[in-house]
């Protein structure tokens, strides 16, 4: 419920930004909202897959899971 709560802060945070932007601000923040997704996304699914672990993605994905996790508890 926590990780929802700080998901939901850092949501309303960015729309109240994204209000205040000139077009083309806001053009580039949708691209870079959208290109963060997506590399998130292959990087799911490239580490579900079998052999994910060999190429580096399952354990990207364990570190960035920690870091989370020890931020969380700060």
């Amino acid at each position: 419920m926590e990780k929802m709560s700080h998901f939901c802060t850092h949501i309303r945070a960015a729309i109240a930004c994204y209000v205040d932007m000139t077009p083309e601000q806001q053009a580039l923040a949708t691209m870079y909202a959208a290109r963060k997704i997506n590399t998130l996304h292959a990087l799911h699914m490239t580490a579900k897959t079998p052999g994910g672990a060999e190429t580096g993605a399952g354990e990207l994905l364990q570190k960035m899971q920690q870091l989370d996790a020890t931020y969380q508890k700060e």
